[in-house]
């Protein structure tokens, strides 16, 4: 099985309904908490696209409460997803990602430790699977030999084949 890798525009689909929201659902039905891995970056860029959505009133501020709380439970409070930080060598690696992929500093520097998480585990380790939405993340992270997901162009009929790795 897999080992899942969230990038915020993948998660966000768990708590607000929007295109890739069942493929979202899908993958959190097959793949247990502790096969998925997320950064503290893509936790609050999470709570911040939510506040947007509040903001812009797509969400109402009820809604909005129990999405930041189930996220919260879910992501953070919760032993089952694994945290990778990005410290100060991830952000500056991340650098070489803005100027070769014109990817915001945010996105670069969680490419930068999902390549750094995925080179360090051992031969024989399940393959890694970086869930996002973002088309300009997709490219830069299959460019640099991390595969992806994205939720919005994946059917959720397949998910399970995929995350067991049989496809």
């Amino acid at each position: 099985m897999v080992i899942l890798l969230w990038d915020a525009s993948g998660l966000v689909k768990r708590y607000y309904a929007e295109t890739g929201l069942e493929t979202v659902t899908e993958i959190f039905n097959h793949v247990p908490r502790s096969r998925m891995q997320f950064t503290i970056w893509g936790y609050a860029e999470t709570f911040a696209i939510l506040h947007r959505k509040r903001n812009g009133g797509l969400i109402a501020n009820n809604a909005f409460v129990r999405a930041i709380s189930k996220l919260q439970d879910e992501v953070v409070s919760s032993d089952g997803f694994g945290l990778i930080n990005i410290g100060d060598e991830q952000v500056l690696a991340g650098l070489a990602y803005v100027l070769k992929h014109n990817l915001n500093l945010n996105d670069a520097a969680i490419l930068a430790t999902y390549l750094r998480y995925q080179n360090s585990l051992p031969p024989g380790s399940p393959p890694c699977l970086l869930v996002t939405a973002d088309l300009r993340l997709v490219r830069a992270s299959e460019a640099e030999g991390l595969a992806t997901l994205n939720p919005e162009r994946f059917s959720s009929t397949d998910v399970a084949a995929v995350v067991r790795g049989t496809t």
